[in-house]
């Protein structure tokens, strides 16, 4: 595995020790080099490169220094290049710009503001060299795993289970993880996470030609336009705390009349050329957006929750993904909130689906104080009863060098009792 090169040009040896313990927890751990030749730094990137990311002090925070980051820049733009100053650059802006600088960093700066910066650099840096590697035909990595969260019914907890499993996926595998909200109109992603996001799905849309870019020849070059929204969708996206990145919904819910299916096509193609797994948040609608996300996704996962609507709507819905051809293998059935003495219990429910629910998760009020707080359960309170709960199921989903706990299967009574007069007609519209 290559470890990408972090030069740190500063004379004062603090900003280099914050840059490698900072960069400690990236994966693959970068190495960081530190040089207080601040007037030799062309020089110093041509001999001791190449680099991927050039972080500069506040020895550079000069009209001289801005020209010799311009310089470096120039000589290989694809560079990414982080300023580091105390103050803010007393600089025209055309300086700043020259310099190529994706990110400035007002110091002090706490470690994780620091990660953060270097993560998103490096992951840009990333992306500026992939066109050129798949052009000479190599192969980068394989599109991400795709998991989308879905119900029938609102309130059934898709946005805490969608959190939660994309923190499962990125904290037991380290491997870089995504959820993109597709809930346009409503999308509660960023609220859950106590994110504030600059840009969202509809800005990275804005910026892309959905048809690509054109070749030398004046013809369209073939996937170009997903490899053009991969390299924008980058600056729209906002990273929590854990190391999950969220591509959000739209911030004024008419912006949702602007993206069509194919859009969101594009979207997961995208992002899955980035991210090892992506978690799709949907809103509770069987709507053309949804349906495509379902096409994309290698796992559906479908929620409900412990009352009669809830268990018959998630019938319906398993009735029209079934005449839609998805394979019943690839749904996986999610019973949230469930509590004693509510009028019906988790065993005549379990016992109207043959397949089965992966997880039956309690109603807790930790859930609301995760949710406050920011933070998923399953990092916030991971031995509580639905922590618990919801890591054995997810468990099968990682590689099983990675799997921390074994995987349960429990088998599915014969449905039998009022509940299952009540739904045989749906779950049986034949009279099977």
């Amino acid at each position: 595995m290559t470890h990408p090169r972090i030069l740190v040009l500063e004379t004062a040896p603090d900003l280099v020790a914050q840059v490698r313990e900072a960069s400690g927890t990236l994966r693959p751990r970068p190495e960081v080099i530190g040089s207080d030749h601040l007037v030799a730094a062309e020089e110093t990137v041509v001999a001791q490169g190449p680099f991927d990311l050039v972080v500069a002090g506040p020895g550079l925070a000069t009209k001289a220094g801005f020209a010799r980051l311009a310089a470096i820049h120039d000589n290989d733009p694809a560079l990414s290049v982080v300023l580091a100053f105390n103050t803010q650059p007393d600089a025209p802006m055309r300086d700043v710009v020259r310099t190529g600088a994706m990110d400035l960093i007002q110091l002090p700066v706490l470690d994780r503001s620091m990660t953060a910066s270097l993560e998103r650099a490096l992951a840009a840096r990333r992306t500026r060299t992939l066109p050129t590697a798949q052009a000479d035909g190599l192969d980068q990595r394989a599109p991400g795993r795709v998991f989308t969260v879905a119900s029938a019914t609102g309130g059934c907890g898709k946005t805490f289970y969608a959190t939660n499993l994309a923190y499962f996926l990125h904290t037991n595998t380290r491997k870089p993880t995504c959820i993109v909200d597709l809930d346009l109109q409503f999308g509660e992603v960023s609220t859950a996470l106590r994110l504030r996001p600059e840009n969202t799905i509809a800005d990275a849309l804005s910026g892309a030609d959905p048809d690509g870019t054109e070749g030398p020849d004046g013809s369209r070059i073939p996937d170009s336009g997903v490899a053009e929204l991969a390299d924008i969708i980058d600056s729209s996206l906002v990273r929590h705390e854990s190391g999950v990145y969220v591509l959000a919904a739209p911030k004024d819910p008419s912006d949702a009349d602007r993206i069509h299916p194919s859009d969101v096509s594009r979207v997961i193609e995208a992002v899955r050329r980035r991210f090892d797994y992506v978690v799709v948040d949907t809103p509770s609608a069987l709507t053309e957006i949804v349906l495509a996300a379902f096409d994309l996704s290698d796992q559906l996962f479908v929620l409900g929750t412990l009352d009669l609507p809830s268990v018959r709507n998630m019938s319906l819905f398993l009735s029209t993904l079934d005449k839609l051809k998805i394979p019943s293998d690839d749904v996986s059935l999610i019973l949230n909130k469930a509590e004693p003495d509510v009028g019906i219990t988790v065993s005549e429910v379990e016992a109207l689906y043959s397949q089965g629910f992966s997880s039956v998760l309690p109603y807790s009020r930790e859930v609301s104080k995760s949710v406050n707080l920011g933070s998923p359960i399953l990092g916030s309170a991971p031995r509580s009863e639905v922590g618990v709960r919801m890591a054995t199921g997810m468990v099968g989903l990682l590689p099983k060098s990675a799997r921390p706990l074994p995987v349960v299967h429990q088998s599915t009574p014969i449905p039998q009792g009022r509940l299952a007069r009540f739904f045989r007609p749906i779950l049986h519209p034949a009279g099977i």
